[in-house]
C-alpha cells in the first residue's frame, strides 16, 4: 500500500481527494500548511506527496526543493494548484515535480497521473532519519540519538509554541510566556540562549532552534511531537 501525503490548504478539497484515494487503496495523511506537512515528512518515509502551491505559509516549491534535498527520487511529487501561470510549471518542474495538474483536473486524472507518478519511484525507499520529538507529557525534548533533555515549564512552553508555524514572533511567544505579568524582549533571549546551550551540552547535537532575525523563532530541523 503506497503512503501518499496530500498537502492543500482548502480542507474539502483534500478531504475529498482523501476519500477518493483511500477508496483505491492508498494509504493517505492531509496537511493544511508547510509546517504541519514537514512534521509528516520528519515521521514518515511517504512514497508520492500531492502538492499545493499556494500554502497560508509559504510557497509549495520551497518543501518541493526540500523534497528533493532529502529524499531524491525516493518520493514522488505531484503539483496540484489552481495557478496556470507558466512561469510557476516551469518553477515547479524545474524543482523536480514528477507532474503538474491544475485543479479542475478530475480525481479520475489525478489518480491516474499519481499510480504512473509512483511506477517511477524506486521500490526500495529510504528510512527517514530520525529527528527531534517533544514529549510534552514527560516535559523532555528527545535527540535524534534518544539523549533526553528535562524542559523547564517555561522551556516547555516555548517548544510547544513553535509548533506547527514556520516562525513564531516575539509577540505570541512573549503573551504565552508571560503568565500576566512582565515577560520582554531581553527574557526570550536569556531563556533561548539557555536552553541552547543545554541541549547542545547534554546532547552534543546543534539544538533544533533557529531565530529569524526581526520576527521570531522557529525550527531549525524535523521534530515530532507527542
Amino acid at each position: 500500500m503506497s503512503r501518499l501525503l496530500i498537502i492543500e490548504d482548502e480542507a474539502s478539497l483534500r478531504d475529498d481527494l482523501i476519500a477518493f484515494l483511500e477508496a483505491k487503496g492508498y494509504s493517505l495523511t492531509g496537511a493544511g500548511t508547510l509546517a504541519e506537512a514537514r512534521q509528516h515528512l520528519a515521521r514518515t518515509a511517504f512514497e508520492l506527496v500531492v502538492l499545493d502551491l499556494g500554502l497560508p505559509d509559504g510557497h509549495g516549491v520551497q518543501l518541493l526543493t526540500e523534497i528533493r534535498a532529502q529524499r531524491g527520487l525516493h518520493c514522488g511529487v505531484v503539483v496540484l494548484t489552481s495557478h496556470q501561470d507558466m512561469e510557476d510549471k516551469l518553477q515547479a518542474l524545474e524543482a523536480g515535480s514528477d507532474a503538474y495538474l491544475v485543479k479542475h483536473a478530475s480525481l479520475r486524472e489525478i489518480e491516474y497521473t499519481i499510480r504512473n507518478v509512483l511506477k517511477r519511484v524506486p521500490v526500495s525507499v529510504p528510512q527517514v532519519a530520525p529527528g527531534w520529538t517533544l514529549d510534552q507529557r514527560g516535559r523532555v525534548l528527545i535527540a535524534p540519538g534518544g539523549q533526553r533533555v528535562p524542559l523547564t515549564p517555561k522551556e516547555l512552553t516555548f517548544m510547544a509554541l513553535l509548533v506547527g508555524t514556520d516562525v513564531c514572533d516575539h509577540d505570541r511567544l512573549a503573551a504565552g510566556l508571560g503568565d500576566g505579568g512582565d515577560f520582554n524582549s531581553s527574557s526570550l533571549t536569556t531563556l533561548v540562549r539557555r536552553l541552547r546551550h543545554k541541549v547542545e551540552e547534554q546532547t552534543g547535537e546543534e539544538p533544533p532552534i533557529r531565530a529569524i532575525y526581526g520576527k521570531g523563532y522557529g525550527f531549525a530541523a524535523p521534530l515530532s511531537v507527542r
